[in-house]
């Protein structure tokens, strides 16, 4: 009886730990560690007692605070079902499996739904698309937005765009949840989709400027994303953004809600650097696939506050210029709310695109790919 205590603890960990990170995970790691030193308080004796108690009395602090700040922001909202993502050498991450998967979000406190909905995963572990089997090829890459995060399979913004474009082209959808441009590049520079690439007319990506938090790895869930730096001007792949024993130490730090109110927003402030490595990851991936594809790359940039930019001395304008300056299309994708009375943009509670939003850019889109299809769907155009 005197060692169980320590059993419990340990099985706890392990239990924990088998689960996975989420909301309170930290938490739970506290006070089973708690746990372990008040075991030992009761088995030890002399100088280790007295550490056991000075560290049992830090920890009930920090769980004090963990479950106060827990209790304040973190515990709200909560994806209770979800699509399972498995660990990956080239991207950091991807879908485990494909399949049909029921994705719900809920409030806690209130009990409202925020969203319900199916995401269908393809063979290829990619997000369901309904187009043509062959012919001419769209590639859609990006993050959450183009995946269609808490969406129907129809409201995804590629799947609308196919479908605005009849269904005659192949439209491809390699957007995932948490990606940024990092992953848009390493998909260049590794030729890893260059079979399913085949006969392609034009390559999209949607970003944001805060994608800058995920190139220079100042997002704390962009640990085991693609690490790039500037040398000579170029942006050059140097492994994950954190391994080994600083990203299980990180991860476990970033999912502390303290961590998350109080420190994280003082290290996630973007700076002129974080831009200009953000603009090359992009500059850097429209050369790889003119040069290795023969695919021009078109740009759906999303304007941000102009107050997140105001650190870095450049603004949305310029950002746009610097990427058609790399050889991109760019479209501005910003929508004006009072052009569009009554409709709700974003997911409230989430603020993921709507279906609605995303079938107003993709007749932006559709609207410069039919002004443009004449050069892009000609063989000359997309000679290799």
């Amino acid at each position: 009886m005197r060692y169980s205590l320590l059993l419990i603890a340990l099985l706890g960990v392990g239990i924990t730990y088998s689960l996975g990170y989420g909301t309170y995970t930290l938490l739970l790691y506290l006070i089973f560690a708690l746990l372990f030193l008040i075991g030992m308080m009761v088995v030890a004796r002399g100088r280790l007692r007295d550490v056991c108690l000075v560290a049992s009395s830090i920890l009930l602090c920090l769980i004090l605070a963990e479950t106060y700040e827990l209790l304040q922001t973190g515990g709200s909202l909560k994806q209770q079902e979800k699509i399972a993502f498995a660990p990956d050498q080239v991207f950091g991450w991807t879908p485990r499996a494909p399949g049909v998967f029921h994705v719900k979000k809920v409030d806690q406190k209130t009990g409202s739904v925020i969203f319900d909905v199916i995401n269908t995963i393809d063979e290829h572990l990619q997000r369901k698309t309904i187009s043509a089997i062959n012919g001419p090829t769209v590639a859609f890459f990006g993050d959450s937005f183009t995946f269609g995060q808490g969406l129907q399979d129809s409201e995804t913004l590629p799947q609308i765009f196919s479908d605005l474009e009849n269904r005659r082209l192949r439209v491809l959808n390699f957007g995932i949840t948490g990606y940024g441009p990092q992953q848009f590049l390493r998909a260049m520079e590794t030729g890893i989709f260059r079979n399913r690439l085949e006969d392609s007319r034009l390559f999209l990506f949607q970003t944001a400027p805060w994608h800058a938090e995920r190139t220079s790895c100042l997002h704390p869930e962009m640990l085991r994303s693609p690490r790039y730096v500037l040398k000579d001007a170029r942006a050059t792949y140097v492994g994950a953004c954190a391994e080994g024993l600083e990203r299980i130490l990180r991860e476990v730090i970033s999912n502390s809600a303290v961590y998350r109110a109080l420190v994280e927003p003082a290290f996630r402030t973007v700076k002129r650097a974080d831009i200009e490595l953000y603009i090359a990851v992009i500059a850097r991936s429209i050369e790889l696939a003119r040069r290795d594809y023969g695919v021009p790359t078109l740009i759906l940039y999303l304007p941000f506050v102009p107050t997140y930019l105001s650190q870095t001395g450049y603004t949305d304008a310029e950002i746009m210029q610097k990427l058609r300056e790399a050889g991109a299309y760019v479209i501005d994708g910003t929508i004006n709310t009072a052009d569009h009375p009554g409709t709700v943009l974003y997911i409230p509670g989430d603020g993921h695109p709507t279906g609605a939003t995303n079938r107003l850019r993709a007749e932006m889109l559709k609207e410069w790919f039919d002004r443009n299809a004449a050069s892009l769907l000609t063989s000359e155009a997309t000679a290799r």
